[in-house]
């Protein structure tokens, strides 16, 4: 090699690699529990799509660091003596990614699209609290008749069928605006990298499947001036293990789940990066209505009944998760603890003696088994929970085919009730019983995983949205969840413990108990 190209290729290496810091991408790599579904942020449903569109656009309201309900594209709000009319102040001066401005007419036009039918929002129903909202989704009023309105370019109204002091944190989460002009120009194709337009912290970059989603700071964000990354790289891994290789090779600055069997290990070993904080979430295990062998509530309540979750908490989790018997978890504020299942008290023998006589009434057990297909993420930690179950339910004549599949794959097997039992999570959006109550509801849609449809049960959550007295509108939630106890369309695992890695070059990040954490807040410092 002769000097002067040795001499170029020295000035090249060092043109591209030794970017001096002014220069260099300032970026964190978090990882995600799987591949997006999609980037629409109204036909989101799980939590990796939810965490890109926070990060992507913003509604009326958002979250601070702390995921505190604050104000986002809106600057202020009054709510009217009755609490059904909440109207809102926008900011001023608001645009679209790509220049164009925001007015209070988008927030109409949006909120239309997320009821309209033809749209197929799977969450709508969380918001049918608003006027109308729940004919519109319906099909049985026009979307003209949603119950939102424009008074000028910066003042949006939204009118409710009842008080619902949880209005704002649900804004935060189902209420986001889209892009009318790139809808109606691109059609379903309005999410691709070359058409995505938004108005959150960050805007879309790249999406490599399998790889990674990079977003990029957006300059006509509102607050664009306190947000410190140039860059977040959302990263789809599964598997815990892998997660944790990668963090320990930095690969990644945060990671979001880890194998139970190390947590003792890496709290010695990495101390305050590991960040284990009890969250407003619970796991379960849905049954399939659907499917005739499962229609019974006795055999639900027997499979049930068969699960020593305090087993599982113990030998399996190992983060300190709590056995759940109920739906609603602990920390929602001022809710009364009486819906859990009436078998959480009593012992290990008690339960199985009596789920063996149960399925004995079925005619079910070991010399007349019963098959089911059990469908769970191709991750370490719900497979383990999968095999004890499958393993706890096989002394009273069940056998169990457990179907693993990818995230994606999997959520999709769930929304085409493609399972008899299958592994379902749930984390709180608001800090409110019928954030989780829902689950069950039968006009639900999508999030009812079960097929689940009780009048009864229909019928408190009706009553409780009528009711003004906060005390008597728990006491109807709480009957609500006692009588879906007795069913156990759904049986509550645990109720979540959040798990996660965070290295020390990541500022900003603040444990909350719904384990939010959007990048606009998060900046990355020098470490030794």
């Amino acid at each position: 090699m002769t000097r002067g190209l040795a001499w170029w290729l020295a000035a090249w290496a060092c043109l591209v690699g030794c970017l001096p810091p002014a220069l260099a991408e300032t970026a964190i790599r978090r990882s995600s529990t799987g591949e997006p579904q999609t980037l629409d942020p109204q036909r989101w449903t799980y939590g990796q799509d939810g965490n890109l569109a926070q990060d992507l656009f913003q509604g009326l309201t958002t979250l601070d660091s702390a995921a505190r309900p604050v104000p986002g594209q809106a600057e202020s709000w009054t709510i009217s003596p009755d609490g059904r009319t909440y109207t809102f102040r926008l900011r001023s001066a608001l645009q679209w990614s790509d220049g164009r401005p925001i007015d209070s007419a988008d927030f109409v036009w949006s909120l239309r699209r997320l009821f309209d039918p033809g749209t197929a929002a799977p969450a709508a129903s969380l918001l049918y609290v608003i006027r109308n909202a729940k004919d519109v989704n319906a099909g049985r009023k026009p979307v003209a008749q949603l119950g939102v309105r424009a008074d000028g370019p910066r003042t949006l109204v939204i009118e409710l069928e009842h008080p619902a002091p949880y209005l704002l944190d649900l804004l935060v989460h189902r209420a986001f605006p889209v892009p009318r002009h790139v809808l109606e120009k691109w059609g379903n194709e309005w999410t691709r990298a070359e058409h995505i337009v938004s108005n959150g912290a960050f805007v879309l970059g790249e999406w490599r499947p399998g790889s990674h989603v990079k977003l990029l700071r957006n300059p006509r964000f509102h607050a664009a001036g306190s947000v410190a990354l140039d860059a977040v790289y959302h990263v789809p891994v599964e598997d815990p293990k892998s997660a944790l290789l990668r963090y320990r090779t930095g690969e990644l600055d945060v990671a979001v789940s880890i194998p139970s069997e190390q947590i003792e290990t890496l709290r010695r070993e990495l101390g305050g990066q590991l960040r284990l904080v009890q969250a407003m979430g619970v796991e379960y295990l849905a049954f399939n209505l659907r499917r005739p062998a499962l229609a019974d509530p006795r055999l639900r309540r027997a499979l049930s009944m068969a699960i020593d979750r305090e087993l599982l908490s113990q030998r399996i989790l190992r983060a300190g998760e709590p056995p759940a018997y109920c739906m609603v978890p602990p920390g929602v504020p001022d809710y009364p603890r009486s819906g859990c299942a009436d078998f959480g008290a009593w012992p290990a023998s008690r339960r199985m003696a009596e789920a063996r006589r149960l399925l004995a009434e079925l005619g079910v057990g070991p010399q007349r088994p019963l098959q089911l297909r059990f469908r769970v993420n191709n991750a370490d930690l719900p497979r383990r929970v999968a095999l004890a179950v499958a393993a706890m339910w096989q002394p009273l004549g069940v056998r169990v085919e457990v179907v693993s599949a990818d995230l994606k794959a999997h959520q999709q097997a769930l929304q085409q009730g493609d399972f008899d039992v299958a592994r379902g999570a749930w984390i709180a959006e608001d800090r409110d019983a019928l954030s989780f109550l829902r689950l069950l509801d039968g006009r639900a849609g999508a999030l009812n995983l079960t097929g689940y449809r009780s009048r009864a049960f229909d019928a408190l959550l009706d009553e409780s949205d009528g009711l003004t007295d906060p005390g008597a509108r728990v006491r109807r939630l709480a009957a609500a969840e006692s009588l879906a106890m007795q069913e156990q369309p759904l049986a509550p695992l645990y109720f979540y413990v959040s798990r996660r890695l965070v290295s020390p070059r990541v500022a900003g990040w603040v444990d909350n108990p719904r384990g939010v954490h959007l990048s606009r807040y998060l900046s990355v410092v020098a470490t030794p």
